[in-house]
């Protein structure tokens, strides 16, 4: 099974699982990975990675040269490095020590698995041309960090002509590589509702304009823009995640807020729903004699693979573990990635799959108190990148 390229990186599975383990054991929040960025400096500079300082207090870039003569290339890959705020209930030995921060969506494992790529790239350098970037991107979770490591210059000097990365999946067995070509993660935006009325005793509602009556209908009538405004075959979410309001169970309350999400995989429906929300509100509002407050703020866009690009990591994958792993992914996701900020300037790019359940274990879906990264998928990552950026880069 596999190549030279994948016994080399089950060779350093020891490696890249201490260094996940150490990750996990000591999770950091978004913008806040500092010991996590020093880990992966002291690492990087061991392999005789050249560090590239950026104006960021916790983004990690580093730039590995080949020797091989040929085309000027410049790949890069990128890894997210933050946690969640989640108690970790998983009784293991490296368990988070952070109370109320946990590795649950398998970030922990990304850095491992670069790190891993940097380490046997580094002692491959006579066997590629061209440039490699490894980027170490904070704040995923928070969906902030790939718009400010863009600003901050990692796609230049030199300019990036492609860019990969891998995401844990534990709905796919160890090993497995899932792809889906076109836009894959929804985009991802938000909103801030805030209704304001007469409030009043509980058992006189007809002196009062009830704003929780109205917040209720809101939530309802949300729900027929996806029903019946919008395409069925145009996929989009729209969640109301917080209601806030009220001091006493028979008080009517002057003010209620309420928070959500929006996700879109058509650029035009995003574009189109904020207006269609706010309409509702309003006449919603109105009709109940109250006022209102909309805002909604635009995140981060959908996620979209390029069919070359994944044509590339798919031949990389067959080649680097051989045949039987890739698996073409039934649907893409409603779940947003902030990769989509350096898939903006880098047309060339897409992001894999990769399975983290052992096969006849239990699921443990991300962002769950329970999600562990199988160790097991470690050396897979690290082949299948590390064959494409040779393949690439020749």
């Amino acid at each position: 099974m596999g190549n030279d390229i994948f016994q080399k990186a089950i060779e350093l599975k020891d490696y890249s699982t201490k260094i996940r383990r150490e990750l996990h054991q000591h999770p950091e929040l978004g913008m806040k990975e500092y010991k996590t960025a020093e880990l992966i400096k002291k690492e990087l500079e061991s392999f005789g990675v050249e560090i590239v300082p950026i104006d960021m207090e916790t983004g990690v870039l580093g730039v590995l040269k080949g020797n091989k003569k040929g085309s000027p290339v410049v790949t890069a890959i990128r890894a997210d490095i933050d946690a969640l705020p989640i108690e970790e209930i998983n009784d293991i030995p490296y368990k988070s020590v952070h109370k109320g921060v946990m590795h649950a969506c398998g970030h922990d494992g990304h850095t491992a698995i670069l790190l891993g790529i940097a380490k046997l790239l580094s002692s491959m350098k006579d066997q590629f041309s061209g440039i490699v970037k490894f980027v170490f991107q904070p704040a995923e979770e928070i969906l902030t960090g790939a718009k400010v490591m863009v600003e901050a210059g990692v796609l230049e000097n030199p300019e990036v002509d492609n860019i990969v990365s891998l995401h844990a999946d534990p709905y796919l067995d160890t090993g497995k590589i899932g792809t889906w070509i076109g836009t894959f993660h929804a985009s991802g935006d938000k909103f801030n509702i805030k209704i304001t009325g007469n409030g009043g005793h509980g058992a006189l509602p007809h002196q009062t304009n009830d704003v929780v009556l109205t917040a209720s209908q809101l939530v309802v009538a949300l729900q027929g823009i996806v029903s019946r405004q919008i395409n069925a075959f145009d996929s989009i979410v729209i969640s109301v995640c917080t209601i806030h309001g009220g001091t006493a169970f028979n008080i009517i309350p002057e003010e209620i807020t309420l928070t959500g999400t929006v996700r879109c995989h058509n650029p035009k429906v995003r574009e189109e729903v904020g207006a269609k929300m706010e309409k509702i509100i309003k006449n919603i509002s109105k009709a109940f004699g109250c006022n209102y407050e909309f805002d909604y703020i635009f995140g981060v866009p959908s996620t979209v693979n390029h069919p070359d690009t994944i044509k590339e990591l798919t031949d990389a994958a067959n080649k680097a573990l051989g045949e039987g792993y890739i698996v073409e992914l039934p649907t893409p996701r409603m779940g947003s990635e902030d990769f989509s900020f350096f898939m903006e300037k880098v047309s060339k790019s897409a992001m894999l799959r990769l399975g983290v359940t052992a096969p006849g274990n239990k699921v443990m879906p991300g962002h769950s108190n329970r999600f562990n990264f199988d160790d097991d998928a470690l050396p897979y990552g690290i082949a299948v990148l590390a064959q494409y950026v040779l393949d690439k880069n020749k």
